[in-house]
């Protein structure tokens, strides 16, 4: 079994009591839901959450993506788990395959909506997910080919309220954890773990970074995964003192007509291009839920930010992922885009 006094383990508590509240909140007062797959990050998060009193509860959500015999082993796995560390177990199934759109985007919907309904039902204020280290830097990678900016470079967050779990608060205490550093704790302390094959499939640009590229930057910097950690958190930091920037000033000096947001064009003429980039983000956040913000790409967004401070005055019409920004000579006018679905 882990020992709280290892130094993996001990870090992760301790990043865990961090994101639920920090020294002035009482364990008994974190309750917590460990979001189990059966994989070794979460059985290496819910193992090492169980040395607390009281004791975490292991959540598995049981889907139709990989087929159901797969499926219900998974679940399986994870039932002994929380047998085997004392914690109680609750489970959901999810039917993701009928619903249209991407596969992917509605499993992770209804995977975080479903933990956020056994989080509620059990009186807990957290989910915990297993989320590590190389999760992060594989996200990087991938948003720096997109040509990201800094609010996608903040990468994974460590603490976020989902709109699919009103109420309740995910936390990732593993983010600078490596998996390498998460496997041996497991294989240490004698925990087994259940392997999703479709994880190899080099296919996937995530698994062709995490085969192909992790392998040469660990050899070029073993220590590259925990120093990914701290830019991360720097690029969030940033990104969300510019959202209190745009929320404080020049969001209120603005008009609003339902869906539709304008501004007098000088006023927006005068902001650094960093805020009105912020602008739209925050723009997609309040009037579309945030639906689409994967979509804006940073040339779209600066084409726009060029266009709104420029001297032209012909009028131009930018599509920006789920919204249209129109910049007429006096004014500029943020508003969905017609095939963005209800927003």
């Amino acid at each position: 079994m882990i020992s709280r006094n290892h130094p993996v383990a001990a870090r992760i508590l301790r990043r865990w009591r961090e994101l639920t509240g920090g020294k002035g909140i009482r364990d008994v007062d974190r309750r917590t839901v460990v979001a189990c797959s059966g994989g070794v990050d979460s059985v290496a998060l819910a193992a090492v959450l169980a040395l607390v009193e009281p004791k975490p509860i292991v959540a598995h959500v049981v889907h139709d993506v990989r087929g159901d015999g797969v499926a219900i082993a998974d679940r399986d796995a994870v039932k002994r788990l929380a047998a085997l560390i004392g914690c109680d177990f609750i489970e959901r199934r999810i039917l993701v395959k009928k619903q249209g759109g991407n596969l992917e985007g509605n499993a992770r919907r209804l995977r975080y909506g479903a933990l956020g309904e056994m989080a509620d039902e059990v009186g807990a204020g957290f989910v915990a997910t297993g989320h590590h280290g190389d999760d992060q830097l594989e996200t990087l990678l991938m948003r720096m080919m997109r040509g990201s900016g800094v609010r996608g470079m903040g990468g994974i967050l460590e603490r976020v309220e989902m709109d699919e779990m009103i109420g309740v608060v995910v936390v990732r205490p593993m983010l600078g954890v490596s998996r390498a550093a998460i496997e041996a704790l497991c294989v240490e302390a004698g925990f087994e773990w259940v392997h999703d094959a479709t994880n190899d499939d080099v296919g996937l640009m995530r698994n062709r970074i995490r085969h192909e590229v992790m392998p040469m930057l660990r050899a070029i910097e073993p220590g590259l995964t925990e120093k990914v950690a701290g830019l991360a958190r720097s690029c969030f930091e940033t990104s969300d003192f510019l959202e209190e920037v745009v929320r404080d000033g020049v969001r209120w000096d603005g008009h609003c007509d339902g869906d539709v947001w304008w501004w007098d064009r000088d006023r927006l003429q005068c902001e650094h291009r960093a805020v009105l980039a912020e602008l739209m983000f925050v723009y997609v956040h309040d009037v579309l839920g945030g639906v689409g913000a994967d979509s804006m790409g940073r040339r779209a967004v600066e084409g726009c930010v060029l266009a709104i401070k420029s001297e032209a005055t012909d009028p131009c019409v930018h599509r920006v992922g789920p919204i249209v920004v129109t910049v007429r000579g006096r004014e500029v006018v943020f508003s969905p885009a017609k095939d963005c679905g209800d927003g």
